[in-house]
Protein backbone atom coordinates (compact mmCIF):
# COMPACT_ATOMS: atom_id res chain seq x y z
CA UNK A 1 0.00 0.00 0.00
CA UNK A 2 1.69 3.51 -1.12
CA UNK A 3 2.31 6.15 1.84
CA UNK A 4 0.35 9.22 1.89
CA UNK A 5 3.73 10.67 0.24
CA UNK A 6 3.60 8.19 -2.28
CA UNK A 7 0.16 8.97 -3.21
CA UNK A 8 0.48 12.44 -2.86
CA UNK A 9 3.59 12.07 -5.79
CA UNK A 10 1.72 10.00 -7.90
CA UNK A 11 -1.20 12.89 -7.46
CA UNK A 12 1.39 15.71 -8.90
CA UNK A 13 3.11 13.25 -11.57
CA UNK A 14 -0.29 13.02 -12.85
CA UNK A 15 -0.95 16.91 -12.93
CA UNK A 16 2.44 17.22 -14.17
CA UNK A 17 2.26 14.96 -16.90
CA UNK A 18 -0.79 17.14 -18.04
CA UNK A 19 0.52 20.30 -17.68
CA UNK A 20 3.66 19.01 -19.79
CA UNK A 21 1.17 18.15 -22.31
CA UNK A 22 -0.79 21.79 -21.94
CA UNK A 23 2.49 23.62 -22.05
CA UNK A 24 3.55 22.05 -25.27
CA UNK A 25 0.31 22.91 -26.99
CA UNK A 26 1.00 26.48 -26.13
CA UNK A 27 3.98 26.54 -27.13
CA UNK A 28 2.92 25.42 -30.75
CA UNK A 29 0.55 28.21 -30.68
CA UNK A 30 3.11 30.45 -29.86
CA UNK A 31 5.74 29.06 -32.29
CA UNK A 32 2.79 28.98 -35.05
CA UNK A 33 1.66 32.41 -34.34
CA UNK A 34 5.39 33.74 -34.82
CA UNK A 35 5.49 31.56 -38.51
CA UNK A 36 2.01 33.17 -39.51
CA UNK A 37 3.08 37.11 -38.56
CA UNK A 38 6.45 36.43 -40.17
CA UNK A 39 5.04 35.29 -43.48
CA UNK A 40 2.96 38.14 -43.00
CA UNK A 41 6.01 40.56 -42.15
CA UNK A 42 7.72 39.52 -45.24
CA UNK A 43 4.55 39.79 -47.68
CA UNK A 44 4.17 43.45 -46.08
CA UNK A 45 7.27 44.45 -46.27
CA UNK A 46 8.55 43.49 -49.46
CA UNK A 47 5.24 45.01 -50.87
CA UNK A 48 4.68 48.27 -49.12
CA UNK A 49 7.39 48.50 -46.51
CA UNK A 50 10.12 48.98 -48.93
CA UNK A 51 7.76 51.69 -50.83
CA UNK A 52 7.15 53.40 -47.19
CA UNK A 53 10.92 53.61 -46.77
CA UNK A 54 11.28 55.00 -50.02
CA UNK A 55 9.41 58.23 -49.38
CA UNK A 56 10.60 58.59 -46.36
CA UNK A 57 13.66 59.23 -47.77
CA UNK A 58 12.46 61.48 -50.85
CA UNK A 59 10.63 63.46 -47.67
CA UNK A 60 13.86 63.49 -45.92
CA UNK A 61 15.69 65.14 -48.79
CA UNK A 62 13.06 67.48 -49.57
CA UNK A 63 12.80 68.67 -46.12
CA UNK A 64 16.31 69.17 -45.32
CA UNK A 65 16.80 70.69 -49.32
CA UNK A 66 13.87 73.66 -47.98
CA UNK A 67 16.17 73.74 -44.63
CA UNK A 68 19.14 74.74 -46.49
CA UNK A 69 17.58 77.13 -48.39
CA UNK A 70 16.53 78.47 -45.56
CA UNK A 71 18.83 78.58 -42.90
CA UNK A 72 17.30 80.74 -40.78
CA UNK A 73 14.15 79.23 -40.65
CA UNK A 74 14.17 77.15 -36.88
CA UNK A 75 10.83 75.54 -38.09
CA UNK A 76 12.47 73.91 -41.51
CA UNK A 77 15.61 73.32 -39.96
CA UNK A 78 13.36 70.98 -37.45
CA UNK A 79 11.37 69.55 -40.11
CA UNK A 80 14.47 68.21 -41.68
CA UNK A 81 15.64 66.69 -38.46
CA UNK A 82 12.08 64.86 -37.57
CA UNK A 83 12.37 63.55 -41.66
CA UNK A 84 15.59 62.35 -41.23
CA UNK A 85 14.75 60.30 -37.72
CA UNK A 86 12.15 58.63 -39.56
CA UNK A 87 13.52 58.12 -42.89
CA UNK A 88 16.45 56.84 -40.63
CA UNK A 89 13.70 54.70 -38.17
CA UNK A 90 12.04 53.28 -41.67
CA UNK A 91 14.68 52.13 -42.95
CA UNK A 92 16.57 50.60 -40.19
CA UNK A 93 12.96 48.91 -39.27
CA UNK A 94 13.14 47.77 -42.91
CA UNK A 95 16.66 46.24 -42.74
CA UNK A 96 16.08 44.53 -39.71
CA UNK A 97 13.05 42.46 -40.75
CA UNK A 98 13.60 39.19 -42.41
CA UNK A 99 11.97 39.72 -45.69
CA UNK A 100 12.66 35.68 -46.86
CA UNK A 101 9.74 33.64 -46.00
CA UNK A 102 10.03 30.27 -44.24
CA UNK A 103 10.45 27.38 -46.82
CA UNK A 104 7.25 24.74 -46.02
CA UNK A 105 7.60 21.95 -48.51
CA UNK A 106 6.01 19.63 -46.49
CA UNK A 107 2.55 18.44 -47.43
CA UNK A 108 -0.17 18.86 -45.39
CA UNK A 109 -0.05 15.33 -43.57
CA UNK A 110 3.44 15.38 -43.11
CA UNK A 111 2.92 18.85 -41.59
CA UNK A 112 0.74 17.53 -39.10
CA UNK A 113 3.08 14.80 -38.39
CA UNK A 114 5.82 18.08 -37.47
CA UNK A 115 3.03 19.02 -34.91
CA UNK A 116 2.39 15.88 -33.35
CA UNK A 117 6.44 15.34 -33.09
CA UNK A 118 7.05 19.46 -32.08
CA UNK A 119 4.07 18.62 -29.16
CA UNK A 120 5.45 15.55 -27.76
CA UNK A 121 9.32 16.15 -27.48
CA UNK A 122 8.30 19.85 -25.74
CA UNK A 123 6.05 18.26 -23.32
CA UNK A 124 9.63 15.91 -22.44
CA UNK A 125 12.46 18.18 -22.61
CA UNK A 126 11.34 21.61 -22.00
CA UNK A 127 13.24 23.51 -19.88
CA UNK A 128 10.28 24.27 -17.09
CA UNK A 129 10.67 20.51 -15.96
CA UNK A 130 13.92 21.17 -15.09
CA UNK A 131 14.92 20.52 -11.44
CA UNK A 132 18.14 21.49 -11.47
CA UNK A 133 20.55 24.53 -13.23
CA UNK A 134 22.27 21.72 -15.22
CA UNK A 135 18.89 20.27 -16.45
CA UNK A 136 17.76 23.33 -17.52
CA UNK A 137 20.58 24.22 -19.54
CA UNK A 138 20.53 20.80 -21.54
CA UNK A 139 16.65 21.57 -21.98
CA UNK A 140 17.11 25.27 -22.66
CA UNK A 141 19.35 24.36 -25.31
CA UNK A 142 17.49 22.10 -26.85
CA UNK A 143 14.40 23.42 -27.37
CA UNK A 144 15.73 26.31 -28.73
CA UNK A 145 17.19 23.79 -31.62
CA UNK A 146 13.54 22.30 -31.27
CA UNK A 147 11.92 25.64 -32.55
CA UNK A 148 14.35 26.20 -35.24
CA UNK A 149 13.50 23.00 -36.33
CA UNK A 150 10.36 23.71 -35.92
CA UNK A 151 10.17 26.58 -38.11
CA UNK A 152 12.12 24.72 -41.29
CA UNK A 153 9.86 21.90 -41.02
CA UNK A 154 12.33 19.77 -40.62
CA UNK A 155 11.23 16.68 -38.65
CA UNK A 156 14.12 14.46 -39.04
CA UNK A 157 16.09 16.99 -37.45
CA UNK A 158 13.76 16.88 -34.32
CA UNK A 159 13.86 13.52 -33.84
CA UNK A 160 17.16 13.64 -33.38
CA UNK A 161 16.91 16.45 -30.69
CA UNK A 162 14.42 14.26 -28.65
CA UNK A 163 16.77 11.39 -29.44
CA UNK A 164 19.55 13.63 -28.12
CA UNK A 165 17.76 14.21 -24.69
CA UNK A 166 17.22 10.25 -24.19
CA UNK A 167 20.89 9.83 -24.41
CA UNK A 168 21.48 12.90 -22.11
CA UNK A 169 22.09 11.67 -18.30
CA UNK A 170 19.66 14.53 -17.41
CA UNK A 171 17.10 12.75 -18.71
CA UNK A 172 17.56 10.10 -15.72
CA UNK A 173 15.29 11.17 -12.80
CA UNK A 174 16.84 11.24 -8.95
CA UNK A 175 15.53 8.77 -5.99
CA UNK A 176 13.97 9.21 -3.07
CA UNK A 177 10.11 9.95 -2.92
CA UNK A 178 10.30 12.76 -0.86
CA UNK A 179 13.00 14.94 -2.77
CA UNK A 180 10.83 13.99 -6.26
CA UNK A 181 7.59 15.20 -4.56
CA UNK A 182 9.93 18.85 -4.15
CA UNK A 183 11.03 18.39 -7.76
CA UNK A 184 7.59 17.77 -9.43
CA UNK A 185 6.13 20.37 -7.42
CA UNK A 186 9.00 22.99 -8.38
CA UNK A 187 8.28 21.81 -11.89
CA UNK A 188 4.73 21.98 -11.62
CA UNK A 189 5.02 25.76 -10.61
CA UNK A 190 7.80 26.52 -13.22
CA UNK A 191 5.44 25.56 -16.17
CA UNK A 192 2.53 27.04 -15.07
CA UNK A 193 3.92 30.22 -14.88
CA UNK A 194 5.53 29.82 -18.31
CA UNK A 195 1.95 28.49 -19.61
CA UNK A 196 0.88 32.62 -18.13
CA UNK A 197 4.00 33.96 -19.99
CA UNK A 198 3.33 32.03 -23.30
CA UNK A 199 -0.49 33.32 -22.91
CA UNK A 200 0.71 36.98 -22.07
CA UNK A 201 3.24 37.19 -25.19
CA UNK A 202 0.08 35.52 -27.27
CA UNK A 203 -2.18 37.99 -26.23
CA UNK A 204 0.36 41.04 -26.86
CA UNK A 205 1.02 39.77 -30.60
CA UNK A 206 -2.72 39.19 -31.23
CA UNK A 207 -2.67 43.34 -30.35
CA UNK A 208 -0.38 44.43 -32.28
CA UNK A 209 -0.27 45.97 -34.96
CA UNK A 210 1.24 44.09 -37.17
CA UNK A 211 -0.98 41.06 -36.61
CA UNK A 212 -4.37 43.58 -36.49
CA UNK A 213 -3.01 44.55 -40.10
CA UNK A 214 -2.81 40.64 -41.03
CA UNK A 215 -6.20 39.70 -40.02
CA UNK A 216 -7.51 42.48 -42.00
CA UNK A 217 -5.86 41.83 -45.32
CA UNK A 218 -6.42 37.84 -44.87
CA UNK A 219 -10.26 39.28 -44.46
CA UNK A 220 -9.92 41.17 -47.41
CA UNK A 221 -8.39 38.72 -49.21
CA UNK A 222 -11.46 36.44 -48.83
CA UNK A 223 -13.86 39.22 -50.24
CA UNK A 224 -11.68 39.32 -53.45
CA UNK A 225 -9.82 42.87 -52.08
CA UNK A 226 -6.38 43.35 -52.25
CA UNK A 227 -5.29 45.95 -49.30
CA UNK A 228 -1.59 46.29 -49.94
CA UNK A 229 -1.91 46.48 -53.35
CA UNK A 230 -4.13 49.72 -53.13
CA UNK A 231 -1.63 51.02 -50.11
CA UNK A 232 1.06 50.09 -53.17
CA UNK A 233 -0.42 52.31 -55.46
CA UNK A 234 -1.50 55.27 -53.31
CA UNK A 235 2.13 55.02 -51.96
CA UNK A 236 3.44 54.98 -55.76
CA UNK A 237 1.90 58.23 -56.50
CA UNK A 238 3.11 59.89 -53.44
CA UNK A 239 6.63 58.91 -54.20
CA UNK A 240 5.96 60.45 -57.98
CA UNK A 241 4.50 63.86 -56.22
CA UNK A 242 7.65 64.05 -53.97
CA UNK A 243 9.92 63.42 -56.56
CA UNK A 244 9.09 65.89 -59.11
CA UNK A 245 9.12 68.30 -56.05
CA UNK A 246 12.46 66.92 -55.35
CA UNK A 247 13.28 67.98 -58.49
CA UNK A 248 11.47 71.41 -58.60
CA UNK A 249 13.47 72.42 -55.34
CA UNK A 250 16.76 71.32 -57.42
CA UNK A 251 16.11 73.51 -59.84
Amino acid sequence: MNTPEEAELATKKAELERLSQLLAEKELDLEELKLTVAAFQHRYYSQVGKRYVELDELRAQIAELKARQKPQDHELNQEAVRARTQARKAAEEYEGVDIEPQKDSLESEESEEAKRLYRNIASIIHPDKATDDKSRHVRTRLMAELNEAYAQKDITKMRNILDQWHESPEAISGEGTAADLVRTIRAISQIKRRISEIEAEIADIMTSDINVLMIKVHDADLAGRDILGEMSISIDSEIRDARNELARLKR
